[in-house]
């Protein structure tokens, strides 16, 4: 009997062990196919991933080294920009030359203002005092600014710029001085060592105030700038523009002030127009012309305007058309 129980548990046991045996060595069949699977499919995507880097790999380095000089060319040209951007007033940031000259051109300081209050006194609210202070502010910045007569000086009120501002990513505005005019280029490509940006001055009235020289360009912005803060002081205006004056030989920048219909005051050098009583006189523009002319003893055409407010520039083809302009949308 015991002999039996015995023989029956070895029979189990034997039985067991090789149910034990029979499951591991299918489960190890079943991973190391799995395996096989895994290593064949490793070995297929290295096939393919090295067929793809033999396809694309130069041109991927080509590309990162290209990257990386164009940063190095981008650190260039904003170095280049850094210490001119820094001599900007007020702190302007980059932005395209056409909006610059905006903000900037006709703009005027607290120094500006204190200039002209100290030398009118401040509006009384009267017409006859608003034309005399018009008259006194001419005859405050005409007595200190001095004109520069060569072209070898240094224009006053000047800053150099390379460029105003980097648009979009790659490309960069620049002002040629052999083509006079801006042109776009591709600082990643096309600013080689050895690349000459050349720099344009860019004149402002603070600029200009400060240095109390110029030419007649530099004198009549100002001069504008100077109406405007006191314009702004009185709470009173009147249109005033930047007039480009040309004759024979001749090229000219004047200050024009308009009162109503077509009657003006043109201030050159000297006021043109009658001044009265220490007062500005605003006469028909005919008349305003012909004494003009009488005062450079030419023929003058009135070319082209700038206006600060809004700031706004343009040509004419004619008298004609500058009066037309002058009558109907100078307000």
């Amino acid at each position: 009997m015991r002999a039996a129980v015995l023989a029956l548990i070895a029979a189990l046991l034997a039985a067991s062990n090789l149910y034990t045996y029979l499951y591991f060595t299918a489960l190890n069949s079943q991973l190391r196919s799995e395996l096989q699977q895994l290593a064949f499919q490793r070995s297929r995507e290295l096939t393919e991933y090295s067929a793809i880097s033999k396809m694309y790999m130069p041109a991927l380095e080509a590309s990162y080294y290209s990257v990386a000089e164009a940063n190095g060319r981008l650190r260039k040209v904003l170095n280049s920009l850094r210490m001119d951007l820094e001599r900007i007033p007020y702190n302007y940031t980059m932005m395209p030359y056409v909006e610059f000259a905006e903000k900037y051109t006709f703009t005027y300081t607290d120094e500006m203002r204190e200039f002209v209050l100290n030398v009118t006194g401040g509006w009384d609210g009267t017409d006859e005092d608003f034309k005399s202070d018009l008259y006194k502010i001419y005859r405050a910045w005409r007595s200190i600014f001095t004109y520069v007569s060569t072209a070898e000086d240094p224009p006053a009120g000047g800053i150099l710029l390379i460029s105003i501002g980097i648009f979009d990513f790659g490309w960069i505005e620049v002002y040629s001085l052999e083509g006079e005019r801006w042109v776009r280029i591709d600082y990643l490509r096309e600013v080689p060592l050895g690349y000459e940006i050349k720099p344009i001055t860019v004149g402002g009235a603070p600029e200009i105030f400060h240095s109390r020289q110029g030419k007649c360009r530099d004198y009549a912005v100002a001069l504008i700038s100077l109406y405007n803060a006191y314009y702004d002081a009185s709470g009173r205006s009147l249109p005033t523009i930047y007039l480009s004056v040309g004759g024979r030989d001749f090229h000219h920048a004047v200050v024009l002030i308009k009162l109503e219909g077509d009657r003006v005051a043109i201030v050159d050098w000297d006021v043109v127009t009658p001044v009265t009583g220490g007062m500005l006189e605003f006469v028909p523009f005919q008349e305003a012309k012909r004494l003009h002319e009488e005062y450079w003893g030419r023929s003058l055409s009135y070319e082209g305007y700038m206006r600060s407010r809004p700031y706004k520039a343009g040509r004419f083809n004619s008298t004609e058309e500058f009066y037309e302009w002058l009558v109907n949308e100078l307000r």
